[in-house]
């Protein structure tokens, strides 16, 4: 039995890991990176687990106290440490970067002895909305590691993460699956065979996104996303309720606007392939004939130049970007203004 099981489809960092807890030989700091949705947070907990565990011939036994007291989120010497939610304002809204008192926090508990554990584990997630000052104060910890201390930092964007910071860390890869595979093991855990094969493509490949999906709810903001698309790529008029559509696009807080853009991300990337001509890996491929048109009428260049925005675009949320005008721009260039 591994302590990994059940993390689906990273058999490469399951190794990685277990070769670091046999040989005994674990970074004093780790990054676990790639897309989200693909599970790295879980997989920092499994392994925190591992550290602890009290079964050194089968670590993350998941039946020890040890093992017991991680899965109950609930160790004293596993602390984590998340977006807080602010004092303030609606609740179940976070704040949008870690702060450097919760760093200067975690130097402070590092420099203790575990409590009952034979170390203490940090895990900082998501890492990469740590701001400057915040990585900078974490810097210390990670140059003069306590000796029985682990840092456990989880990015979906570790290019956010300063040069410095990610020197001082080992790097744990993880990635989305093909779609065929990760369509072939939610048939094999019971998914009929069509559901499992739509939530593999709308999900990018990502196991922890496919097992999540509400698709009906999905197919739904999915037609009226492409609709608005296909009424700004067509017809310039629709560019007079560019607000209205924008208010709606941004939604209510950052989650459902980063839903949006990664599903407009989606059709675009769809749109351009399929204006190209190739419409053979299409994500949305029951949307063919209309992305095809959207992409001919985009332009297929135009329309790959518009996805490359959302990406980047989705990453200034992280600074305090105004979710409004960032949906306002995006549509705007659809309709043929520019490119953010």
């Amino acid at each position: 039995m591994s302590g990994f099981d059940g993390l689906i489809g990273q058999g490469k960092a399951v190794d990685l890991l277990e070769r670091m807890l046999s040989s005994q030989r674990v970074p004093h700091a780790l990054i676990f990176q790639g897309p989200e949705g693909v599970g790295k947070s879980t997989a920092a907990r499994m392994f925190a687990a591992a550290l602890l565990c009290e079964e050194p011939s089968s670590p993350g036994c998941g039946g020890c106290s040890e093992c017991t007291l991680v899965a109950r989120n609930s160790h004293p010497d596993v602390i984590t440490v998340r977006l807080l939610e602010k004092e303030k304002g609606p609740p179940g809204e976070f704040s949008k970067v870690i702060t450097i008192e919760q760093i200067r926090e975690v130097a402070r508990l590092a420099g203790l002895a575990p409590r009952s554990g034979r170390r203490r584990v940090f895990v900082i997630d998501p890492a990469d909305r740590m701001n400057s000052a915040s990585q900078n104060a974490l810097l210390k910890t990670l140059e003069e590691p306590p000796g029985d201390s682990v840092l456990l930092l989880v990015a979906s964007r570790p290019h956010l993460l300063l040069p410095t910071v990610r020197s001082r860390c080992f790097g744990v890869a993880f990635s989305s699956l093909r779609t065929a595979d990760l369509g072939a093991i939610l048939e094999k855990q019971g998914i009929a065979l069509e559901q499992a094969r739509a939530r593999a493509a709308l999900s990018g490949g990502r196991p922890g996104v496919a097992l999540e999906i509400d698709l009906e709810t999905l197919y739904e903001r999915r037609e009226e996303l492409i609709a608005l698309l296909e009424s700004l790529a067509s017809d310039r008029r629709a560019i007079a309720d560019l607000a209205a559509h924008a208010a709606s696009l941004a939604g209510k807080d950052e989650p459902t606007l980063l839903d949006s853009l990664e599903l407009l991300e989606t059709l675009l990337r769809d749109a351009a392939r399929a204006g190209g001509g190739d419409d053979r890996v299409l994500v949305h491929a029951d949307l063919a004939p209309r992305l095809t048109r959207l992409g001919e009428c985009l332009g297929p260049q135009r329309a790959a130049e518009i996805v490359t925005s959302v990406e980047r675009l989705r990453g200034y949320l992280r600074f305090n970007t105004n979710r409004t005008l960032i949906a306002e721009s995006l549509l705007a260039a659809v309709a043929g203004g520019p490119i953010p």
